[in-house]
């Protein structure tokens, strides 16, 4: 391993991969990327609990309408930080960009003067929007990752002419083989880091956006299935479709956590 070590290449590689990912990218990628990794060895955001929480929050609020009409959820949606029915579902209180989704969507709703085609349109829209956020940190580390091999013919090439240029100080073919070696390091260390390291986190981090996304689409085809009339409970069973089969509550697992929190049964 001691070989491998030659701190002069690993200052070029790494020094012109953090350049180009500085150089390539605005502020607010750079902020999503460096948030992005830390979030790598982290539990996900997403879980059966919060997807949970989330399904039995929308039954709720389309029971109330149902029962009520649409007015009674407007002291809920204008204020969810205070709401008593927003406030039992502690899980979903950190994802604040959610909830504003959530009630954003039913302030529309509560117009009454959007169309469904409009409506779907519109969140399909944002949704849409967020998708790309979320992915460009994945495809900005994957364009460095198709750039490091580069970075490490270049580091290589520097170290060959650093050890030819000797060649002329009067040093023997052991000092010569030695500078070699140590820049062909250079190669084997923007392969390595392209395909074992940036390549594999990329995929973690694609894999990361599609989860984070996942509620968003459940609250899309909740909002779209009362829209066309459907029960709260067939409502919230196509949301349950969309999720993740591993992040996925069960009907009996939605019905308990409905009747735990509301006492109202998941029917009707």
């Amino acid at each position: 391993m001691e070989q491998l070590w030659v701190p002069q290449e690993f200052l070029i590689i790494f020094g012109a991969a953090l350049g180009t990912l500085v150089a390539s990218n605005k502020w607010r990628n750079l902020k999503s990327i460096f948030k992005s990794l830390g979030r790598i060895l982290l539990p996900s955001k997403t879980s059966k609990t919060v997807n949970l929480a989330l399904l039995c929050l929308m039954f709720e609020l389309l029971q109330k309408i149902k029962r009520d009409g649409s007015l009674s959820i407007e002291a809920d949606i204008s204020d969810p930080q205070s709401s008593e029915l927003f406030g039992k579902y502690a899980a979903l209180r950190k994802n604040k960009r959610l909830i504003e989704f959530i009630t954003d969507y039913f302030r529309m709703m509560m117009d009454g003067t959007v169309t469904l085609v409009q409506l779907e349109s519109v969140m399909a829209q944002e949704i849409e929007v967020m998708n790309q956020e979320a992915l460009e940190p994945s495809e900005s580390i994957t364009t460095l990752a198709d750039s490091m091999p580069a970075f490490g013919i270049v580091a290589a090439i520097i170290g060959v002419v650093h050890a030819l240029s000797s060649i002329k100080t009067g040093i023997g073919p052991a000092q010569i083989g030695d500078l070699i070696a140590a820049a062909l390091v250079g190669t084997l260390l923007g392969v390595f880091s392209a395909y074992a390291m940036l390549l594999p986190i990329s995929r973690s981090l694609e894999q990361l956006a599609a989860a984070d996304l996942k509620p968003f689409e459940a609250v899309k085809e909740i909002l779209i299935a009362h829209y066309s009339n459907f029960s709260p409970m067939i409502a919230v069973e196509y949301g349950r479709k969309v999720m993740f089969t591993d992040e996925r509550p069960s009907m009996t697992e939605l019905s308990e956590g409905v009747m735990a929190t509301s006492g109202t049964k998941l029917s009707g």
